[in-house]
């Protein structure tokens, strides 16, 4: 299974009735769900996270249950997201990829090898830990910068 992000509809739309929603689906197109990784890994990246990133970890508590449980994150959410990502970004990229090992037993050291492999086979030299997510930064930037520049929320999953 993956997980999914898109720019969601106005905030509240989760309380929608039939009504509601069909008025705005024929004035907005709808918006393709964007694949961020395999779930498996979004609960790595979380954690790591918040393992190595002390000054995101502190903003991303406040999300931590919606991003855990891929829930609907509102416009002022998303955009706290945003902030807390970029800050884990330089944070992650501040540490080496093998700081990953021997983190307890949240992930095989199988995966977190393999992990590491893939990101040192595409950079050609040894990653960061900001190199081994670049992917999932990547994608969430996207989606968070349409929903950010659009003031609206982001929603997980094909909705």
């Amino acid at each position: 299974m993956s997980v999914y992000l898109s720019v969601a509809p106005p905030d509240g739309f989760t309380k929608w009735g039939d009504a509601d929603w069909e008025k705005w689906l024929k004035d907005h197109p709808w918006e393709q769900a964007e694949r961020l990784c395999a779930r498996g890994d979004w609960a790595i990246f979380l954690y790591q996270v918040r393992q190595h990133c002390p000054k995101a970890r502190k903003a991303l508590e406040p999300l931590l249950e919606q991003l855990v449980n891929e829930r609907p994150l509102t416009a002022q959410d998303a955009d706290d997201l945003r902030h807390a990502l970029d800050v884990a970004r330089d944070e992650l990229d501040a540490r080496p990829a093998d700081a990953m090992k021997g983190q307890g037993n949240f992930a095989s050291q199988e995966d977190l090898e393999a992990m590491i492999a893939a990101a040192r086979t595409r950079l050609g030299k040894e990653p960061s830990l900001g190199d081994v997510w670049a992917e999932v930064f990547h994608h969430l930037d996207h989606v968070l910068d349409n929903a950010i520049a659009q003031k609206r929320g982001v929603y997980f999953g094909n909705i």
